[in-house]
């Protein structure tokens, strides 16, 4: 049965994976609620205060495995287009992880109560680490974004 439910965890962060990197831009950006920055986020200083930049490399990026978008990186930031498009792969990202979390509840149809709390404990945990390297990613991309628009002037 472990294995049943590993494999089918597999194949679902796999396949929501390559989904979501085929979506059109237009649809990715039609969620902008979801990956606006919060208040509460105080403009990237919770994820200072989290120290994302100590762990974030320990991550593995699907990017690679589904062959997907350039390297998250500000480097080869240059235009306008560089930017929206580090913005769109940085969206996409987070929101192919808030999509992972929401098969989690099927696994009560399959298994005991208490393992379909485990297995939505498991999503959560699985997933928030990665939606929180990617709201970072954006706060530091905004600030970055404000200092060539003044550079640029």
């Amino acid at each position: 049965m472990v294995t049943k439910i590993i494999i089918a965890w597999v194949m679902i962060h796999i396949s929501i994976s390559v989904l979501v990197s085929q979506l059109p831009a237009s649809i990715v950006l039609s969620l902008s609620r979801l990956y606006e920055l919060k208040d509460w986020e105080k403009n990237g200083r919770l994820y200072e205060q989290l120290k994302v930049k100590k762990w974030k490399h320990l991550l593995p990026e699907a990017r690679k495995w589904v062959n997907q978008g350039k390297g998250k990186t500000a480097a080869h930031l240059r235009n306008e287009r560089d930017f929206q498009a580090l913005a769109l792969q940085t969206s996409r990202s987070e929101l192919s992880h808030w999509v992972q979390i929401l098969p989690a509840p099927l696994f009560f149809f399959f298994l005991p109560v208490w393992a379909g709390w485990i297995m939505v404990l498991y999503a959560i945990v699985f997933n928030l680490p990665f939606i929180v390297v990617q709201r970072y990613n954006r706060t530091r991309l905004e600030r970055f974004r404000k200092v060539y628009e003044k550079k640029k002037q």
